[in-house]
């Protein structure tokens, strides 16, 4: 009551306060100083000093007419993706509506709902309360309480300094703590490997509740399954990959589901990106005979800094009669045939052979011997197949007798002589196809219209791959293939080093045998065939690339385990697109005919399927720093704890949960009257003092 009375007076002062202050103390003083000096007016002087504290103060009496303001209750809503997990999304709804009906039912409140959105770093919680509590006056926030599974990533010790004091966190914990979640992740993930080296994987599968057990693992690189291993649940397995080519190489890593269900298949399938480079890329040229165009394959080759270039042109001859020189004095140095092409093959990444013609050397028995024995060429064309690359330049020798078609070569060899030599002028030209493929398409247009003439061309017919360029009558000049794990490239003229020289105004000859040999080395920038997806506006843009026709649909599997299909259409020459809505942040698994690729919306191994079960551990902590709570809550909604507002006290109990009453209001009208005339207080003092000069007097 004295409280309600003190806080309706005002003052408004007659003189500035520092003056009144000086005299009050004067008077003060002089009380102290009749106590001192023993003239017994003391109690009298200081009530004359109260009566002048008064008067120069101008105190006045304030009534104000208040109207209550209802207190703020923030509900943070988590709608990141683990809460789509299963019931979680419904069981929250049903518990916001029970909650704001607890709560008016306690009388006037603002009850605000903020939903804390999916983000690619995970459930953001702390920074959606404080984005909330920004629009939230200070003074009638009552309290905040969190519909959540647990799974935050931005709660700290520091996240209770945003909430004003007093004010408590409640945490009301979403989910089936029983429920099963099966999950792989990386220990260890290297992001660059080298080419043709292995690169160390470590994994681990986690499954709370079945530690100690088996679950099996494949593993796929580049959308290739490459193996199958066992791996024993809450420990770590080391998983050698050899990288496989330059550039971006996709890993994934998927564990079988549990028997009986899990929470999701999304965390099932753990996705890393490892950018494959090449130390240096070792080339074997071997030139068959002395030619015009010989030295313009070694300036090709030796301009790439990170080519090393391994060379042997065979100079000698079949041997001529009636000479006196030895075997072995013709030739400038041995050409080390077993260490090449048996003990050492593995080390190249690119044999060239140029102008290359069978041929035997008498030897000292009198028997002739290969150059190449044809044991050899069976072991370039397992090189081929194993992953090798293979460039054959031919000449007037390949549609004859000594043609490396008549070795065990013949296997991965795209096309084949026809015995037919064309020796008119003529200008090269790319074909639909070539207009089309990565290696060759930049210089489609009028470019391979213009290109210098080349003047002999060898008869062949294709037996596989692809033609990207042709000559007279669309006779098959440049001829790329895949085989089995390797490439091939062969170029049907003994010409191209023309271009080189610039004759007739030359051509693209170093640009587009550099892209050869980098398309051989298997350069996915380089790859006719081609499947990507990125995310657009809302849209997953599905892109094919192809030399053929491609299949009108693809197959897409979501995020969630859901299969659909899209419709491709062909925009442009070899050029299919496609597009479905996102439907969730993780990967999309894309398969168009026989490739395969997959897409990343958000991050490949979103932080939120990190962990899916519901958990109290990450929100307790502060929900003790503010007074709050943290309980679980059934499937159902049904065991919501009691709510009560109060203005003092614990904000927590067994079974229920506090929000503070601020007891805020604002004022509609207010009116001053002064406590009495300032007259009356100036007289009362000089009363007072007339009172002290008669005990004085006495």
């Amino acid at each position: 009551m004295l409280e309600n009375w003190l806080s309706s007076i005002a003052f408004d002062p007659l003189l500035p306060w520092l003056w009144v202050a000086v005299l009050i103390g004067l008077a003060m003083m002089a009380a102290l100083f009749s106590d001192y000096s023993r003239l017994g007016s003391g109690f009298q002087r200081l009530l004359a000093a109260l009566f002048l504290g008064l008067a120069l103060s101008g105190p006045q009496l304030v009534s104000e007419d208040r109207r209550p303001l209802p207190d703020t209750v923030l509900i943070l809503k988590d709608q990141s993706e683990s809460m789509q997990v299963g019931t979680r999304a419904g069981v929250a709804d049903a518990a916001e509506v029970a909650l704001r009906d607890a709560l008016s039912a306690q009388g006037p409140i603002d009850i605000v709902t903020v939903g804390v959105p999916p983000d690619p770093d995970g459930t953001r919680l702390a920074r959606a309360m404080s984005d909330a509590l920004a629009s939230v006056p200070t003074g009638r926030l009552g309290g905040v309480i969190a519909l959540t599974d647990g799974q935050t990533h931005d709660v700290t010790e520091a996240t209770a300094d945003t909430l004003p004091d007093g004010i408590p966190f409640h945490a009301l914990i979403i989910g089936d703590p029983q429920a099963r979640d099966r999950r792989i992740s990386a220990v260890t993930a290297p992001k660059f490997g080298v080419v043709g080296e292995m690169a160390e994987f470590e994994l681990r599968v986690d499954d709370p509740g079945f530690e100690g057990e088996r679950a099996s693992i494949e593993v796929k690189l580049n959308g290739e399954t490459k193996a199958r291993f066992p791996i024993t649940i809450g420990q770590t397995l080391s998983i050698p990959l050899e990288i496989e080519r330059r550039g971006r190489n996709t890993v994934e890593m998927v564990v079988v589901p549990a028997d009986g269900g899990e929470l999701t298949l999304n965390n099932n399938l753990y996705i890393a990106e490892i950018s494959g480079i090449r130390d240096r890329m070792r080339v074997l040229l071997i030139t068959g005979e002395p030619h015009n165009g010989g030295r313009a394959w070694r300036n090709l080759l030796k301009s790439d800094p990170a080519i090393d270039l391994v060379q042997f042109t065979i100079l000698t001859q079949p041997r001529v009669k009636n000479t006196n020189a030895a075997d072995r004095e013709l030739s400038l140095i041995q050409f080390p045939r077993r260490q090449l092409f048996e003990e050492r093959l593995g080390d190249f990444d690119l044999i060239i052979f140029d102008q290359y013609r069978r041929r035997s050397i008498p030897t000292r028995s009198g028997l002739a011997q290969p150059t190449i024995p044809p044991r050899f060429f069976s072991n370039i064309a397992r090189y081929v197949e194993d992953g090798g690359a293979l460039l054959l330049a031919t000449g007037p020798a390949f549609p004859s007798a000594d043609s490396l078609f008549l070795t065990p070569l013949v296997s991965v060899l795209p096309t084949r002589p026809t015995g037919e030599t064309l020796t008119d002028p003529f200008r090269p030209e790319l074909n639909d196809k070539g207009r089309l493929h990565p290696i060759t398409r930049s210089f489609a247009g009028r470019q391979d219209q213009s290109w210098g003439q080349w003047y002999r061309a060898i008869g062949n017919d294709p037996l596989s791959g692809n033609v990207l360029m042709e000559g007279p009558d669309g006779t098959p000049l440049f001829v790329i293939d895949r085989v089995a794990d390797g490439r091939v490239a062969m170029i049907m003229s003994d010409q191209a080093w023309l271009w080189a020289k610039g004759h007739d105004g030359g051509g693209p000859y170093r640009e587009m045998f550099r892209r050869t040999a980098h398309w051989l080395l298997g350069e996915p920038d380089l790859d006719a065939e081609t499947l990507s997806a990125r995310a657009e506006n809302g849209q997953l843009l599905v892109e094919r690339r192809t030399l053929d026709r491609a299949p009108e649909t693809a197959q897409i599997t979501l995020p969630d385990g859901r299969s659909q299909s899209i419709a491709m259409t062909e925009t442009a020459p070899g050029y299919y697109t496609g597009t479905t809505p996102v439907d969730g942040l993780g990967a999309y698994r894309l398969n168009h005919g026989d490739l395969t690729t997959i897409a990343a919306v958000g991050m490949l191994n979103p932080v939120e399927f990190s962990e899916l079960l519901p958990t109290m551990d990450r929100l307790a902590p502060l929900s003790e720093q503010t007074g709050g709570a943290t309980r679980p809550i059934e499937l159902d909604a049904g065991n919501l704890p009691d709510i009560r507002v109060q203005t003092s006290g614990a904000m927590q109990g067994g079974s229920w949960i506090g929000v503070r009453d601020n007891d805020a209001y604002t004022v509609t009208r207010s009116n001053r009257r002064p406590l009495a005339p300032p007259l009356v207080f100036f007289l009362a003092f000089f009363a007072a003092l007339a009172w002290g000069w008669m005990r004085e007097a006495r």
